[in-house]
């Protein structure tokens, strides 16, 4: 019985002490409705420690979706980290073939360094971030009316699709369609902006 007992112990010990720890983003990202008069669109930064070829720049969405094919969101694990931004209900996402696809390693480094720019932003209606590097494009438009939100805030949403579609090889985007609405997603690069009538 004691054999048994130390047994068990032991491989707890060795399994807990085996099990890598996992990462977890610091997530104060913000989203409401700008009050007062919108200034000027302004790209988000660019780290100083961001590769060469990265880039940020402001768009307008110029592919129209329809929301019938809209799924509502759950989170996945990704491998290196647990997602803690909890999943509104009416976020939605949808994924969609693409050929050809952006590589999952060049949407990464996007998620990565909108993450660590630690900035504060205005999206004024209809218009997009867009971040791109390599392969990859994403975007975080707002919908319906001007929002203020952080590169916090965007880059979990960025997160999410990457885990949802870009892994599976796809493109995607999520939909918040909740006020301030918005979309976020990947595309390949140069690709058109995608958005959806949520207003």
């Amino acid at each position: 019985m004691k054999v048994s007992f130390l047994t068990t112990l032991f491989l707890a010990v060795a399994l807990a002490l085996e099990t890598p720890v996992l990462e977890r983003r610091a997530h104060a990202g913000t989203l409401r409705k700008f009050n007062g008069a919108a200034p000027p669109p302004r790209a988000a930064k660019v780290p100083s420690s961001a590769p060469a070829g990265y880039k940020t720049s402001v768009a307008t969405a110029n592919v129209k979706l329809s929301t019938d094919s809209l799924t509502p969101a759950t989170l996945r694990r990704r491998e290196d980290q647990v997602e803690t931004r909890q999943v509104s209900a009416s976020d939605f996402f949808e994924c969609y073939n693409a050929n050809p696809a952006p590589r999952p390693q060049d949407c990464d480094v996007i998620v990565d360094q909108v993450s660590s720019s630690n900035d504060l932003l205005i999206v004024s209606a209809s218009s997009c971030l867009v971040f791109s590097f390599g392969t990859c494009q994403a975007f975080f438009c707002s919908l319906c009316t001007t929002l203020t939100t952080d590169t916090n805030f965007i880059a979990d949403q960025l997160d999410i699709v990457d885990a949802l579609c870009v892994e599976g090889g796809q493109t995607g985007s999520i939909v918040g369609e909740d006020a301030p609405q918005w979309d976020a997603g990947f595309t390949y690069a140069g690709a058109g902006l995608p958005f959806y009538d949520v207003c």
